[in-house]
C-alpha cells in the first residue's frame, strides 16, 4: 500500500449518535473546510454535511448497523464543505460504544482528486472513442479476438450493415481463413506479452459474403476499461491487392495462353532441377513444336494460328496432372516439366497429350476448320546434366528428331552423352 500522499487521500474521524456528532478529530473538521472538531461538535446533526439526495441513505445505512441489521460496511458518499461544495468520500463504517451506550464510528477517507482524476480518464476515453467513431478507417478492439469495440468504418469494409453485428461475432477468428488463424493468435501474443510494440500486416479477411478483402492492419496495445486489449486499425487494399497479383500474373504469363512465359519457367525450372539433384528424384522435360505452324499462318492468317496457340494451351492443360509445369517458350513451342516423373511415365503423358491436340479442330474464321499436330522431344534429367539449360538442351536435340522423322511424334533423348 502506498503512503496517504501518494493516493492524495485525506482521512478524518467521527463518532456520532442519530447523526448528533459526540466526537471529531481536527482533520475530519478541515475535510469540511473547518477549523477545529469544536466547530463540527457544534453541529446540530451531520446530516448537514451530507448531500441531500445522499442523506436518506445514510439514515438508513445508521438504522441497519446500530440495530444490527446489517453489518458495518464501507460506502461513498458525496459530502459537502462549509462553502458549499460537494466532494466525495468513502466512508468506513463501526459500530463503538460512548458513555456507555452504541454510537457509530465513521472514518472519512477524501478521495475525490482520483474521482476528479477518473472523471478526466472517462472524458478523455470519451473524445478518444469519438474519434474512433469518426475515423475513415476501420478500426475494432478485441482482447483475445472477443470484439470490444468496432466503428463503421470497420464494419463496412466486411459487409457488415454496423458495429453492432460485428459486436455479435463470438471471435473475430471467423473472419479469418482457417489456414491463416494460427499466425494470428502468433502474433497477438505477441502484443499481450509485450514482446513486440507493434504488428503491421498485410492479410486475408472474410467478408460478410464469403468472399475475401485483402486489409493491411496495424495493431497495437490499448487500455480498454482498465484492461490490456489489442486496437487494429484497418486499410481495405483489396483492390491494390488485385492490382498487384494482375501485375504479377502479367510478367510472369504470356498474354495470349495464359500459360506461364519463358521467364516465370526458367525460374521454375531452376528451382525443380536444384530440387532434383538434391533428393535424387526424376525430373522429365518436354520440349513441344506444332508442326508446319508458318503453313497455319500462310494458309488460315495470323489470327488463326493465335487460335491454335490458345486452343494448344487450353487443351493440354486438360490432360496434364496437377503439379505438371507448362509454358510458352517461345513462338509456337513450348516447355513442359514433370517433376518426379520417370521417362516411362513422362512418355505416357506426352503421348496422351499429343493424341488429344491431334484430335482436335481449330476453328478460323468462316468456319473453317483445322487440326494441328505437335512434335515432342523428351530428356530425363541425369548425373551427366550439369545445369537446366543442359537438360533443356538434350530436349530440344530430341524434339529436332521427331521434325526429322515425320513429326506428330515424340523422341527420347539420349539417357547420357556419347563421348
Amino acid at each position: 500500500m502506498g503512503k496517504v500522499s501518494d493516493i492524495s487521500a485525506y482521512y478524518g474521524m467521527v463518532i456520532h449518535r442519530n447523526f448528533v456528532p459526540l466526537f471529531a478529530d481536527d482533520r475530519y473538521a478541515q475535510m469540511f473546510g473547518y477549523e477545529s472538531a469544536e466547530q463540527i461538535l457544534a453541529l446540530p446533526s451531520l446530516l448537514e454535511l451530507i448531500a441531500e439526495d445522499d442523506q436518506q441513505e445514510a439514515i438508513n445505512a445508521y438504522e441497519s448497523v446500530i440495530s444490527g441489521k446489517a453489518r458495518p460496511k464501507i460506502r461513498v458518499f458525496e459530502n459537502t464543505k462549509k462553502n458549499g461544495e460537494q466532494f466525495s468520500v468513502l466512508t468506513i463504517d463501526h459500530v463503538t460504544e460512548w458513555q456507555g451506550q452504541p454510537a457509530l464510528q465513521i472514518t472519512l477517507v477524501d478521495f475525490s482528486q482520483q474521482i476528479e482524476a477518473e472523471k478526466k480518464l472517462h472524458a478523455s476515453e470519451q473524445r478518444y472513442r469519438l474519434l474512433l467513431e469518426s475515423s475513415l478507417q476501420g478500426i475494432v478492439v478485441h482482447r483475445f479476438f472477443e470484439p470490444l469495440y468496432c466503428n463503421q468504418a470497420m464494419a463496412s469494409i466486411l459487409g457488415y450493415d454496423s458495429p453492432e453485428a460485428v459486436l455479435k461475432l463470438s471471435s473475430l477468428l471467423s473472419l479469418i481463413p482457417e489456414e491463416n488463424q494460427q499466425k494470428a493468435i502468433q502474433l497477438h501474443e505477441q502484443l499481450i506479452q509485450g514482446r513486440v510494440e507493434t504488428n503491421s500486416v498485410v492479410t486475408e479477411n472474410v467478408r460478410r459474403d464469403g468472399t475475401s478483402a485483402w486489409i493491411h492492419i496495424s495493431e497495437a496495445v490499448v487500455s480498454w476499461n482498465g484492461k490490456p486489449a489489442v486496437q487494429s486499425v484497418m486499410m481495405d487494399v483489396t483492390q491494390q491487392h488485385q492490382d498487384q497479383r494482375r501485375l504479377e500474373f502479367q510478367a510472369n504469363h504470356d498474354s495470349l495462353t495464359g500459360l506461364m512465359n519463358r521467364r516465370s519457367m526458367s525460374k521454375t525450372l531452376i528451382e525443380e532441377y536444384a530440387v532434383s539433384k538434391r533428393s535424387l528424384q526424376p525430373l522429365c522435360c518436354i520440349l513441344l513444336d506444332i508442326d508446319n505452324f508458318k503453313q497455319i499462318n500462310d494458309q488460315y492468317g495470323h489470327s488463326a494460328g493465335d487460335e491454335a496457340l490458345r486452343i494448344f494451351a487450353i487443351e493440354s492443360l486438360k490432360v496434364l496432372r496437377n503439379g505438371d509445369y507448362l509454358s510458352r517458350w517461345g513462338g509456337e513451342e513450348f516447355l513442359l516439366l514433370l517433376p518426379n516423373t520417370l521417362q516411362e511415365q513422362a512418355l505416357i503423358i506426352a503421348n496422351r497429350v499429343r493424341e488429344h491436340l491431334a484430335s482436335f479442330k481449330v476453328e478460323a474464321e468462316a468456319s473453317v476448320k483445322f487440326s494441328a499436330t505437335v512434335s515432342m522431344g523428351l530428356a530425363m534429367l541425369t548425373a551427366y546434366d550439369v545445369s537446366p539449360e543442359a537438360l533443356v538442351a538434350r530436349a530440344d536435340s530430341a524434339l529436332y528428331l521427331a521434325k526429322e522423322k515425320g513429326k506428330n511424334r515424340v523422341e527420347l533423348a539420349p539417357q547420357v552423352y556419347e563421348l
